[in-house]
């Protein structure tokens, strides 16, 4: 039983890479992102049997693959994996994403079975393992956004002075593409070529909202919004905004101050155990034995693991208070 589910395991883990090493030479091989390249080109000489390029164009690109992407276009959750990657800001797909995990499941559940911990464990372990890509995503998003919402204001304050100055709200966006560090720059430059290719401006700025997750860049493009059907002084309105969210920001780092008791005794009871782990494996290595060598041990260990990383994300959800 245990070598007919090795060889299981072993078959989809090479399978996954033998896969992989196909989808890297289709980065670079007749990808659908070169065929629209392609396509593109010959427009710009002016072949007509090439103008029909609506569905290329329209179409999400979620994998290189074309089996593949094919697959992940009628998955669902794709387009949750899709709006995570846009948020991070990487250069993964999401066809890279499923391969990557999928490839650490089988590595987790290869590893248990090999040194015989058990199928359970090893779809346990396999499992930590997978959420890992995600975890990492999620953590870009967030310093991504924290960036953001911190250098917001004086892009909100340098728009307003362009407005001033007598320039076009089009060419204060301009402005801050060119003037903004990251991630703001490439934000609204992304903007400022999508309304220069015929996009309509409200639909520029509402694609701003699709690639950062950011209720202040919410109440920016919905002010935007209304000043442009009910008029009014946008410079001062964005001036308005700007000193808005510096109080915000301002409430927001007092409210870190109140809370970092909280925060701290989150980090110590995470990181207690493995400490006392550790300890003990130097001071007495047969006290831990029963819990690796034994099927009840190693349940106890995970299902302790387990309850850990949940009660530190309970504190986290706890003292994580939105302003």
């Amino acid at each position: 039983m245990h070598i007919l589910i090795i060889m299981t395991v072993v078959f989809a883990a090479t399978f996954l890479a033998i896969l992989g090493i196909y989808y890297g030479i289709a980065l670079t091989r007749g990808s659908v992102k070169s065929e629209v390249r392609r396509r593109l080109q010959s427009i710009a000489k002016g072949d007509a049997a090439a103008r029909d390029t609506s569905l290329i164009l329209k179409s999400q690109i979620l994998s290189e693959v074309p089996f593949l992407n094919k697959m992940l276009y009628r998955f669902s959750p794709a387009r949750r994996m899709q709006k995570l990657i846009s948020h991070s800001d990487t250069k993964l797909s999401v066809g890279t994403l499923v391969l990557l995990t999928a490839l650490l499941f089988c590595v987790g559940v290869l590893g248990c079975v090999i040194i015989h911990r058990g199928l359970l464990v090893g779809v346990m372990i396999g499992l930590v393992l997978a959420f890992i890509p995600y975890v990492f995503l999620l953590n870009m998003v967030q310093k991504r956004l924290r960036k953001f919402t911190e250098l917001f204001p004086d892009t909100l304050d340098m728009m307003a002075l362009s407005l001033r100055a007598g320039h076009s709200f089009v060419s204060a966006m301009q402005i801050v593409s060119q003037e903004s560090p990251e991630p703001v720059a490439k934000l609204f430059k992304t903007a400022y070529d999508e309304q220069n290719f015929g996009l309509p401006l409200s639909d520029a700025l509402d694609n701003m909202t699709t690639q950062m997750p950011s209720m202040d860049l919410e109440f920016f493009v919905t002010s935007v919004n209304i000043q442009k059907d009910a008029g009014g002084n946008l410079a001062e309105l964005l001036e308005k905004l700007g000193v808005t969210i510096r109080e915000r920001l301002k409430v927001y780092r007092q409210l870190r101050v109140y809370t970092a008791q909280g925060r701290m005794s989150g980090y110590i009871l995470a990181a207690l155990p493995v400490f006392l782990v550790l300890a003990l494996m130097f001071i007495n290595p047969a006290y831990l034995r029963p819990l690796v060598k034994t099927h009840t041990g190693l349940y106890m260990a995970i299902a302790a693991l387990s309850l850990q990383v949940i009660g530190f994300f309970i504190i986290k959800r706890i003292i994580a208070i939105k302003v």
